[in-house]
């Protein structure tokens, strides 16, 4: 194994050469990729009702709903999407920019027992939900 050279240098020098080095992690313009924002962003679609009339009463998102009609109107359009909705799942849980603040202790709980919820439906050799093909 070889040696890392090394040189030693004033501290003042190091910090002077850190401070003017160009940021590693490129800063992404989030808001500049943002979609328009449209009515379904504001309001919830009818689909989105039915869906959740299909949904055990427990796990009902109704803080979702009410704060964040974009997402609930994104989840009944996915649920019967094993991969769409997956994929879903993990763009709201998991945070890809690192910047994100996160959803609120009410919303967060609703979408962890929606996950919980979907993950407890077996999937068909078709990739449907089982629940969803006696409708």
């Amino acid at each position: 194994m070889n040696p890392i050279p090394f040189e030693k240098v004033a501290f003042l020098e190091a910090k002077a050469v850190l401070d003017n080095a160009p940021s590693l992690s490129k800063e992404e313009n989030w808001a500049a990729k943002r979609r328009m924002e449209g009515p379904a962003d504001f309001k919830l679609n009818e689909a989105t009702y039915h869906w959740v009339l299909t949904l055990p009463t427990e796990v009902w998102p109704l803080w979702l709903m009410k704060n964040f009609p974009r997402i609930a109107n994104q989840f009944a359009e996915a649920w019967r999407k094993p991969d769409t909705c997956e994929g879903l799942f993990v763009q709201l849980l998991l945070d890809q920019r690192g910047t994100r603040k996160g959803f609120p202790v009410n919303v967060s709980r609703e979408i962890m027992a929606l996950k919980l919820y979907f993950d407890s439906k077996p999937v068909t050799t078709m990739g449907r939900r089982a629940d969803d093909i006696k409708r």
